[in-house]
């Protein structure tokens, strides 16, 4: 196990892993960049390889920790008896910023991720601002049931798909097949990124668990959340009535669209989806400094 500090520059680019005695599991952390710190989280299903399109952007400017959440990528599940809700993931992550010795620090997340970015914000002191990129948490108890099937369904596609991922991933025709769903442009996608977030999907063993606590957990929180917020939204994304709901109960919260962005706009856009970050987080910082 090994501990990147942010004073370590050799730790930088080097996966890392922390551990707090058992309370909460070691989280695998991708880490990378100088600066500021700047926690990125993934979605459902997914790992910190979905954020690969703009890490070497954002990490020009930032030292950008992208966490791999617990039960997904090369993270262990939450101990037993613990659910998955929202506020156990947030403090799972912050057992592990405690132990990488964060401090003060912006968070950026995409759907599940976006909603977690914002849990943060309300619950951790140290978050200096939130982007939330089609964040999910705010459908009605219908929608609810009806993405936790579709995403179920989803889960048992990718574990079929799965043993052909060298196949599929290799081809431009082959990446569209699983992840249209998701991304207006999966054929972007490198074969190595494709291949990896398919056989995560297929294997995680925390998601039907984390899926059915993200259909029960509702935001209660959002009105505890102080800091600047921005949400990017892709024009494409057919949960955007569900995003727009946010906005009455945080109205100091900013809202970039991304043109023909599907549910994922850091694969489909990584250049617009870097600069809009990095706009948005060079005008906190530079507000900070007054």
């Amino acid at each position: 196990m090994s501990v990147a500090l942010k004073d370590d520059p050799a730790a930088r680019g080097r996966a890392t892993s922390t551990s707090d005695g058992g309370r909460w599991p070691a989280l695998f952390v991708h880490r990378v960049g100088g600066g500021e710190p700047l926690l990125l989280i993934h979605g459902l299903g997914e790992s910190h390889v979905g954020w690969r399109p703009v890490i070497d952007r954002l990490a020009a400017s930032y030292d950008v920790l992208a966490v791999d959440l617990p039960g997904f990528g090369q993270s262990p599940p939450l101990p037993p008896g613990r659910w998955p809700s929202g506020a156990n993931l947030a403090d799972a992550i912050r057992a592990t910023l405690d132990r990488l010795d964060v401090g003060r620090y912006h968070v950026a997340g995409y759907s599940l991720g976006g909603r977690l970015a914002m849990q943060l914000a309300a619950t951790d002191d140290r978050v200096r601002s939130v982007i939330a990129l089609s964040p999910d948490g705010m459908g009605t108890p219908l929608e609810r049931v009806q993405e936790y099937y579709v995403l179920s369904t989803a889960w048992r596609v990718a574990s079929a798909l799965a043993p052909t991922a060298d196949w599929l991933s290799c081809t431009p025709s082959g990446r569209s097949l699983f992840f249209a769903g998701s991304r207006s442009r999966p054929w972007q996608l490198t074969p190595q990124d494709a291949r990896d977030l398919l056989t995560g999907f297929a294997g995680a063993d925390a998601f039907d668990d984390t899926n059915w606590a993200r259909a029960v957990d509702v935001p209660t929180y959002l009105d505890d959340i102080r800091q600047p917020i921005l949400f990017l939204q892709g024009t494409g994304d057919v949960t955007t009535p569900k995003v727009l709901r946010y906005l009455p109960f945080l109205p100091h919260a900013q809202l970039q669209w991304i043109n023909g962005g599907n549910h994922v706009v850091v694969s489909d856009d990584p250049e617009t989806t870097a600069r809009l970050m990095l706009a948005f987080l060079h005008g906190v910082d530079a507000q900070a400094r007054g």
